[in-house]
């Protein structure tokens, strides 16, 4: 049972109209004729507030989180596919940005609770593809969400992971450097410990030239070439930035 004073300062917060429990009678009235369709859902009256009565399986937020679990659950014991379709279940029951409609101070505190789970979950999903080795499928997906949510740091992440195992090195070398201007702008930091990680793996990562020549593996071999140099003024610019002097050029 939720009472109607919690109701009151969920809804109008410190400042309620004179006639508040008017206007609270008359929104379960319409909350009630929307339901009704709907068959196993009532508004229930009790003497000092009211109680929503409904299936499970009825409320969306609840299925939500119960995916969730069951997805996370089967993550852990490695059973990847069975994990991926049900958090892909779970993030089929977000329509749009929650509560977009609801003017109150509890609908903007629950929007963004409800964001930051998608979210989260849309993470994981991500990272649970690249363990699948779909990392050219997942590359699309990644680059909407960087741009969506340029400072949220493990969409980079996977993002640069992606480009990688997709076997495009150099656009992943410029995700990372992106990304680490922005936060350096933004918020005056340095990308965190899961990044720099993947960066250096990427670093660490220097294709071999093949030993054909003719006009196709010549390029690939300046590819190559290119990239070298790349991953070597990105070592020299970290040992710049450690304060260490770097060798003299060659």
């Amino acid at each position: 049972m939720v009472p109607t004073d919690q109701i009151v300062k969920a809804v109008w917060g410190e400042t309620p109209p004179r006639t508040v429990r008017t206007q609270v009678q008359a929104q379960i009235s319409i909350l009630r004729a929307t339901f009704r369709p709907i068959g196993g859902v009532e508004i229930r009256t009790h003497p000092a507030g009211y109680s929503l009565h409904t299936q499970p399986g009825e409320i969306d937020v609840h299925v939500f989180d119960q995916l969730v679990r069951r997805g996370r659950a089967l993550s852990t014991a490695r059973q990847l596919d069975s994990a991926v379709a049900l958090l892909r279940e779970a993030l089929k029951l977000h329509h749009g940005p929650p509560l977009c409609n609801v003017d109150a101070p509890f609908a903007r505190v629950a929007a963004v609770q409800l964001q930051e789970q998608r979210l989260d979950v849309l993470g994981e999903l991500c990272g649970l593809e690249l363990l699948r080795g779909r990392h050219q499928e997942v590359i699309p997906t990644l680059t909407e969400l960087v741009a969506e949510h340029p400072l949220r740091e493990t969409f980079w992440r996977h993002l640069v992971v992606a480009l990688h195992g997709a076997g495009r090195r150099g656009e992943a070398i410029a995700a990372y450097h992106r990304v680490r201007r922005l936060l350096r702008e933004e918020l005056g930091l340095d990308p965190g410990r899961e990044l720099v990680a993947a960066y250096r793996d990427l670093l660490g990562d220097v294709p071999t030239a093949p030993s054909m020549v003719d006009g196709r593996s010549l390029a690939t071999t300046l590819d190559c070439l290119r990239l070298t140099e790349q991953l070597l003024r990105d070592v020299r610019h970290q040992l710049e930035a450690l304060g260490v002097s770097p060798p003299g050029r060659c």
